[in-house]
């Protein structure tokens, strides 16, 4: 029998887990909405006018108008998802070169929150993916915002759950379900996936929010967390630019402020930073 995945009913998120947690976790809130254009652009305004605060959470059933890296367009199937965005605005601010490694941080705690719900394994994609072997499955959109107290990032995340292959706009994407051979609970990965982000969030503000100091706990500093699981170091990479031009070499490390350590072939060390590129890929074509 054929499987006609859009027929398939999916099940809501269950509101009544995350009062509790919220108040457990110190989250300013978490609104589960039907449907929002982009939870990013909403949560920003929400936090631009003072209506939401540090670790103000906005979850989406289905977004309409959701944008990926360099505007391009992320849409999924109603259900099949997690389009989830968290306000980072701390009191007092963190500056702009902490609150730069809120993407990092993000996809850090979503790895951790697959494995331990459904057991995936997950690598980084420098600067803003997850990947599952070599194919996607999230992608991570910052964005910093200014708040009534100062500045803020807004970090969305759009993870693929639910999808079936039909259903994954290329062959280079897939999904939760198809990684794990079943269906993945979204409730208990929002759930868990909120714990890891409010506990590194409060273990980096307790360091500054500097990129190299041990966090408790961990006994390893964010930069080294997120780069032992960074696909793209180790790699020859074509680093692109909005000018056009390119630079070609291997992914050494990830650098202090979040930038990636390239080494061109001449042996010149390239210090990239992920506003200013508009694609890093492997030079071998592969996507991871």
């Amino acid at each position: 029998m054929t499987h006609n995945a859009n027929s398939e009913s999916r099940g809501a998120l269950r509101r009544d887990d995350f009062p509790a947690l919220a108040q457990h976790l110190g989250l300013a809130r978490v609104d589960i909405v039907a449907e929002s254009g982009s939870t990013n652009e909403d949560l920003a305004a929400a936090a631009a006018s003072g209506a939401a605060g540090h670790l103000s959470v906005l979850c989406a059933e289905h977004q309409v108008q959701g944008k990926g890296r360099l505007g391009r367009t992320w849409v999924t199937p109603k259900g099949s998802a997690l389009t989830v965005s968290v306000l980072v605005a701390p009191k007092p601010t963190l500056g702009i070169e902490a609150l730069s490694w809120y993407t990092m941080l993000a996809a850090l705690a979503f790895s951790e929150a697959v494995e331990k719900v459904c057991d995936v394994q997950l690598g980084i994609k420098w600067p803003n993916d997850l990947l599952v072997g070599q194919k996607k499955v999230c992608g991570i959109l910052a964005q910093l915002v200014t708040t009534p107290s100062g500045l803020g990032v807004v970090v969305g995340t759009g993870m693929n759950v639910d999808q079936h292959p039909e259903e994954l706009p290329v062959d280079t994407a897939t999904s939760l379900r198809i990684a794990s051979g079943g269906s993945v609970g979204r409730t208990e990965l929002l759930a868990e996936y909120l714990r890891r982000f409010a506990g590194l969030d409060a273990a980096f503000r307790a360091v500054g929010g500097h990129a190299d100091t041990p966090l408790a706990g961990r006994n390893e500093s964010l930069r080294l967390l997120v780069q032992h699981r960074l696909r793209t170091l180790g790699q020859i990479v074509n680093v692109e630019f909005p000018d056009g031009t390119k630079v070609t070499g291997e992914a050494l490390e990830l650098e202090r402020d979040g930038g990636l350590a390239v080494r061109a072939s001449d042996g010149t060390r390239h210090h990239v930073l992920a506003g200013d590129v508009q694609h890093v890929r492997r030079a071998d074509g592969k996507y991871a």
